[in-house]
């Protein structure tokens, strides 16, 4: 499973986005702003792909608080994410050799 070391700390997310995988499931975390609100903004998605030539029925996103907080709460949500597609991560991993 994902620990809140296999990300970015906080002051990363304010100029870039940071991208992982973990056994078949693609994710990316970064900084969105909706009027002036910042949020931690993640996406997972399937391998083999980069997020931008992956068709969007794959890919799923949740918002947390941007804060420290936020990221503990999106490390936690990937792991469920990842729990709960198991078998679609794993198909993409044994398919593409990884």
């Amino acid at each position: 499973m994902l620990t809140r070391k296999d990300v970015m700390p906080l002051n990363y997310y304010k100029k870039e986005s940071f991208t992982g995988s973990f056994m078949g499931m693609r994710f990316m975390l970064g900084k969105s702003e909706v009027e002036d609100q910042k949020f931690l903004h993640v996406s997972v998605w399937p391998q083999p792909f980069c997020f931008e030539v992956t068709p969007e029925e794959k890919k799923i996103y949740k918002d947390f608080s941007f804060d420290e907080a936020g990221i503990v709460e999106a490390v936690e949500w990937l792991n469920a994410t990842y729990e709960e597609r198991r078998e679609e991560f794993e198909e993409a991993s044994r398919q593409n050799g990884m």
